[in-house]
């Protein structure tokens, strides 16, 4: 039985990591009246705010999509996890926290490439520093007083000063703050943490704001298609506790699903590949051939070495130990579970010729090994790797009407030479930076892939037997003006009216690091589009491009 008709300015669909922020700047003004729909849960789940908890529960499916890829043709065959939340705060509550921005030349370049001027990184800063709350406190990089806590890395271990250290003795550098002056090399990162808990979009924006009595949030809410009439958007049609319910909105429909969410939903109501809507029986109310094409994410892979010092974090294996710790972390919000573990990485290039990083860095100070669903700690420490910007191109396409069969996904991740030959190179970048001065008290034998994988034969077989993605994907309703563009540059639906998506997929190209800091950047922007203020005022201080960096030829030697 269907309910009756409810109405709204502003009907959101998706509480993730944009979703949260348009909802807590939309329900600003009082005379606003804004429904956000959730198809996930609660975060209510302690493992949630526990920043070491994430090992718990983010392949948890009352929390994650767990989405699968179709097999890769140069994957060996394999399907390819595709975890999404399906939580309040969507990925960011079960995310790995990392705070980075990516490099600005990735700003820049879709201002350049796609004529897209308000999205250069001036004009995108004032927005990070908008959201943010730095422990470092407001500069000309950093915003001090934002709804979104972001700690530095500051956990004590030997490993990670011997990571950034091997840095410089490498030759792709080390830096204080990638978000900052020098935004290359290796660094400790920042992570969204505040006050040893995780700070998602959800503990960030929207909880402060439901006390509000013009902000409805709906969980368990499964949307099934805009409704769309003579080209405008006027509300969405869900289903919530086994009720159809239809919201309409009297200003905009916001999509705010993410990279895989939006676009099913923009197919399912019509706005898509025409051809391919017409053999499910959609009629195309936007031809539109961008919606689910130009997938991209970062390619990832670890590499892993034994320790010859007890200084891991291989005791927290230990039950006893596990149970101090975090008897500790909730009495004071320290100690080892107050990490996310991953509190150093870096951007580094393979080669010298290229005008800014093309490989990420995760370093770990613990050997981590999966039996299962199980996770064992040994002592070791492990660096993951990722492909920032892949020259293969995948999409995603719808192969149900029924909202909840999920769209066939394809990555067609190293589809290309250069993908493949770039992935071989980092990990002789990786052995260069590990054997340095730097790692000589701690390293042990290397175990992935060991040193008997040695040929880039061999290299590129161990990555395509265990490479999955770093969980980001983007670029699915891309920003543009062109016939592949699915958003202009307000991001606004070409056309339908009334309709925006906001969130990853509307990347023109995916950035150079973790995606939650860009995704909560652009939602911010966009709350002031939709509220048509003028834009914050663009802001570019200086920054050093000029990194030591060591060519691939000295990384071999």
């Amino acid at each position: 039985m269907a309910k009756s008709a409810q109405a709204y300015d502003y009907v959101i669909v998706g509480a993730g990591s944009a979703g949260c922020v348009l909802a807590n700047r939309l329900t600003e003004d009082p005379s606003v009246r804004v429904l956000v729909l959730e198809a996930g849960g609660a975060d209510n789940n302690l493992f949630i705010h526990m920043p070491a908890g994430v090992y718990k529960i983010w392949k948890d499916s009352r929390f994650n999509w767990n989405y699968q890829s179709q097999t890769e043709t140069h994957m060996a065959g394999r399907s390819i996890p595709v975890p999404r939340g399906k939580v309040l705060g969507g990925s960011s509550s079960i995310n790995s926290m990392v705070y980075l921005r990516g490099h600005p030349l990735d700003y820049d370049n879709w201002a350049q490439r796609y004529t897209l001027p308000q999205w250069d990184y001036a004009h995108c800063l004032p927005y990070f520093k908008k959201a943010e709350r730095n422990e470092r406190g407001e500069n000309e990089w950093h915003g001090g007083t934002g709804p979104l806590g972001v700690s530095r890395g500051s956990t004590a271990n030997v490993l990670y000063d011997a990571f950034v250290q091997a840095g410089d003795q490498a030759g792709v550098g080390a830096s204080e703050d990638l978000n900052g002056y020098r935004p290359e090399g290796l660094a400790r990162y920042d992570s969204t943490k505040w006050n040893g808990k995780r700070c998602s979009t959800a503990v960030a924006y929207l909880h402060p704001a439901m006390s509000r009595p013009n902000l409805t949030v709906l969980t368990g809410a499964l949307a099934h298609k805009v409704i769309i009439e003579n080209q405008r958007a006027k509300g969405i049609e869900f289903v919530h506790r086994g009720q159809r319910v239809t919201a309409l909105a009297s200003k905009e429909v916001l999509l705010c699903g993410g990279a895989i969410n939006s676009p099913q939903l923009l197919m399912l109501s019509g706005i898509g590949p025409a051809q391919e809507l017409a053999k499910l029986g959609i009629t195309a109310l936007a031809d539109l051939p961008g919606v689910g094409a130009n997938l991209q994410d970062h390619v990832d892979f670890m590499m892993q070495w034994s320790c010859t010092q007890p200084v891991t974090l291989q005791h927290l294996q230990n039950p006893l130990v596990k149970a101090a710790v975090g008897a500790q972390w909730l009495l004071t919000r320290q100690g080892p579970v107050a990490s996310n573990i991953w509190k150093a990485g870096g951007l580094v290039r393979t080669d010298n010729a290229l005008a800014s990083p093309n490989i990420q860095f995760h370093f770990g100070p613990v050997g981590i090994d999966y039996v299962g669903d199980r996770i064992k700690l040994k002592q070791g420490f492990q660096i993951h790797i990722s492909q920032l910007r892949q020259e293969s191109r995948g999409r995603l396409a719808l192969v149900s009407t029924d909202p909840q069969t999920p769209p066939h996904i394809i990555f067609n991740f190293l589809q290309t030479e250069n993908d493949r030959k770039e992935l071989v190179e980092a990990i002789k970048l990786t052995r260069h930076i590990v054997d340095q001065p730097a790692f000589a008290p701690f390293r042990g034998k290397e175990v992935y892939p060991g040193t008997a994988v040695a040929t880039d034969a061999q290299l590129l077989q161990f990555i395509q037997g265990i490479a999955e993605t770093e969980f980001h994907p983007s670029c699915t309703c891309r920003m543009g003006n062109d016939a592949l563009a699915v958003v202009n540059p307000e991001l606004k639906v070409h056309g339908i009216q009334a309709l925006r998506v906001v969130d990853a997929s509307v990347m023109p190209d995916i950035i150079s690091a973790n995606l939650n800091a860009t995704v909560i950047m652009i939602a911010e922007k966009a709350a002031d589009l939709i509220k048509g203020r003028t834009p914050l005022p663009p802001s570019r201080p200086s920054f050093s491009f000029d990194p030591q960096l060591t060519t691939t030829s000295t990384a071999t030697a």
